[in-house]
């Protein structure tokens, strides 16, 4: 088994919220199986399992630059990919510049950074099935590897607060859990 790390990208669209719900909140897919992707790939149904039920929440990095976490993003498999919910750390001032590019469409589309655990090469197609992924990341980016991926909302400001205020503090256990998945991925590169 290889430890390099792959990146995946997929375009989603934001659809500015009803101010419900969290700001710096998106929801969406970040992989859609059996799509051929740019780079001949196609993740399968059940790929991400494993890493789900290992782990509830992964790191939201910037452009897959381990040093710069933006929040956090849980996800769940359904019959169309990997739907996820983000939440961008609003008190992170690169978080909320990236919350804005992607309000005007200038950061489109989501990636994720994962190692393969299982694959198999279709004969007739050559295409990679990605059968076991384990998902260390998901990033927003520019430009994306794979089609249909969507955002379907992104909340903007909280609920009665005026844009530019700070948002709640970030919980201890979730800021443990960015650095501990950053101290992790940087180990695991390293090794």
């Amino acid at each position: 088994m290889s430890k390099k790390l792959e990146t995946k990208n997929l375009e989603f669209k934001f659809v500015m919220g009803d101010e419900e719900g969290e700001a710096g909140t998106f929801t969406g897919y970040a992989s859609i199986f059996d799509v051929v992707d740019t780079y001949g790939d196609s993740v399968q149904k059940g790929a991400f399992k494993k890493t789900l039920r290992e782990k509830k929440q992964f790191p939201l990095l910037w452009s897959h630059n381990i040093d710069k976490p933006i929040g956090v993003i849980s996800g769940t498999e359904d019959e169309k990919g990997l739907e996820v919910i983000g939440k961008l750390n609003l008190d992170v001032q690169l978080a909320r510049e990236v919350r804005s590019l992607m309000v005007q469409g200038a950061v489109p589309g989501l990636s994720i950074g994962y190692n393969v655990n299982k694959e198999a090469i279709d004969r007739e197609s050559g295409i990679r099935q990605l059968k076991e992924i384990n998902l260390w990341e998901v990033s927003p980016c520019v430009f994306q590897s794979c089609p249909d991926a969507l955002v379907d909302d992104v909340k903007s400001i909280e609920p009665g607060a005026e844009p530019g205020q700070p948002t709640p503090e970030i919980k201890p256990e979730t800021l443990h859990l960015i650095e501990d998945m950053t101290a992790r991925i940087k180990e695991y590169l390293e090794s």
